[in-house]
């Protein structure tokens, strides 16, 4: 990977310049996924930024996009008190990735693992090797990465390797990584992601936030952009053949031709090969094989995880087959059009709302946002006696593939928060209308923009 330390006293200002996300709303030791972006919208590379400090940050990238980020960056902070450091030569990361990689890196640690939330990172001690541990999962599973002193990787590596033995511990690297990421719908630059897509364009328009304070790269044309948004739908398909399919081949089975943008190399399963394409369908959901139960090792500066808002659906062939893909797919959802309340308002942050006659709104998050994110495994919620305002953040949801702001749709007062999902965030998958809805607001203003049932369906289609 790519290690970019940002410091100094305008550290954030600049971030918030050079890339799309709003970088002044992280929390001291949490990351946040976001993009960096030509001015004409297209995507330089996809990011994690880490903040490590009051006023340091580290940015990684794709190893292959690392040069031109740093220069991206340096160039756009140049107006900027700060400094923007290549530390690429000062990590090695090793990454632990699958479910019994907690209880693998417990016995080597004494982090507080349980304590480390999905999409943070604290300093500790690994194997006697000082660390930066974080907690992305770019698997679509669990899992933790080691950033090291290189001089330490190989001390660490054994060590990881002799802890994980007893539970299937196995030495995993880029093409492993792959198949993993398309079975859990995470986008891969140079695939899903290039220079000739917007954020918008590849279905992660919601990395792109237009409230932050000041102006960033691209701005005019995001905002072009997010006004005319072409997402590419995505199907998860298998075939019957372990040949791999060749990237943009074209993929037939009983539908029209579409061409194929994502890798598609072996399955993990034999006999099969897997990938994704751009492509519209609609079918019933297979049955849900369990996920591997091993953990694996990556090599050291794999890649990372990678959010996705793509929209993905079982694709079957002739004859009928289980597609080999884990739980956290969402090849397992239909995130097409859902059937929507019609007695429900939505807002175009895929929230919904429904006002009761006392003026006390409900407010959750619609099945398409649910599927979109992945299971949902953590929120954060306003409580009683916040102010909230129509479109701004007002809290937090943490999936297994990404971390997304929640965003009221009305102004108001809120009078309740629902701990049954703060206790258990899968009710925001199960019943995302019902008993995972959010929290409750005493409505003082609301937005004449809010959708109908109908126009959020054509809305969230793309049509």
């Amino acid at each position: 990977m790519g290690e970019i330390t940002v410091t100094g006293p305008q550290a954030v200002n600049a971030l918030d310049y050079a890339l799309v996300g709003n970088i002044g709303t992280i929390g001291l030791g949490r990351a946040r996924y976001t993009m960096i972006c030509q001015e004409d919208g297209g995507i330089l590379d996809d990011l994690i930024v880490y903040r490590l400090a009051e006023t340091e940050y580290m940015v990684v990238a794709n190893a292959g996009n690392a040069q031109t980020v740093l220069d991206a960056i340096t160039g756009r902070a140049a107006g900027f008190d700060a400094v923007v450091r290549d530390d690429r030569d000062a990590y090695a990361l090793i990454a632990v990735q699958g479910p019994e990689s907690p209880g693998i890196l417990k016995s080597v640690t004494d982090a507080d693992l349980d304590g480390l939330k999905y999409y943070a990172g604290l300093p500790g001690t690994v194997a006697g090797v000082p660390a930066l541990i974080a907690r992305t999962g770019y698997t679509g599973e669990d899992g933790f990465e080691l950033f090291v002193a290189p001089a330490d990787a190989e001390k660490l590596w054994q060590a990881l390797t002799d802890a994980g033995k007893d539970a299937g511990l196995v030495p995993a690297g880029l093409s492993c990584r792959d198949t993993l990421r398309l079975e859990a719908g995470m986008p891969l630059y140079g695939h899903e992601l290039t220079t000739a897509l917007t954020p918008f364009d590849a279905g992660l328009g919601r990395v792109v936030k237009f409230e932050k304070e000041g102006d960033f790269v691209g701005r005019a044309a995001l905002e072009a952009a997010a006004s005319s948004p072409r997402p590419r739908p995505r199907a998860s398909w298998s075939a019957w053949s372990p040949r791999a399919a060749a990237s943009r081949a074209p993929v037939s089975p009983w539908s029209p031709t579409a061409r194929s943008s994502a890798r598609s190399p072996r399955a993990p399963r034999p006999r099969r090969s897997a990938g994704r394409s751009p492509w519209r369908t609609s079918t019933p959901r297979d049955a849900r094989p369990a996920p591997p139960a091993s953990a694996s090792t990556s090599a050291v500066r794999m890649s990372r995880t990678r959010s996705s808002r793509c929209r993905s659906t079982s694709v079957r062939s002739d004859p009928p087959h289980n597609l080999p893909v884990h739980q956290h797919s969402p090849a397992y959802r239909r995130i097409q059009v859902m059937s929507n309340p019609q007695q429900l308002r939505y807002s175009k942050e895929h929230e919904w709302l429904s006002t009761a006659e006392d003026g006390v709104a409900t407010v959750g998050i619609t099945e398409f946002a649910a599927n979109a994110l992945g299971d949902v495994v953590y929120a954060q919620l306003p409580e009683a006696g916040d102010t909230v305002t129509a479109g701004e953040t007002c809290g937090e949801l943490e999936s297994t593939k990404s971390v997304s702001d929640l965003y009221s749709p009305v102004t108001g007062e809120v009078v309740e928060s629902n701990q049954d999902v703060v206790d258990d965030p899968s009710l925001v998958n199960s019943a995302p209308f019902e008993g995972g809805w959010l929290f409750k607001v005493r409505v003082a203003e609301e937005p004449a923009d809010l959708l109908s049932a109908d126009e959020y369906n054509a809305f969230s289609s793309g049509n």
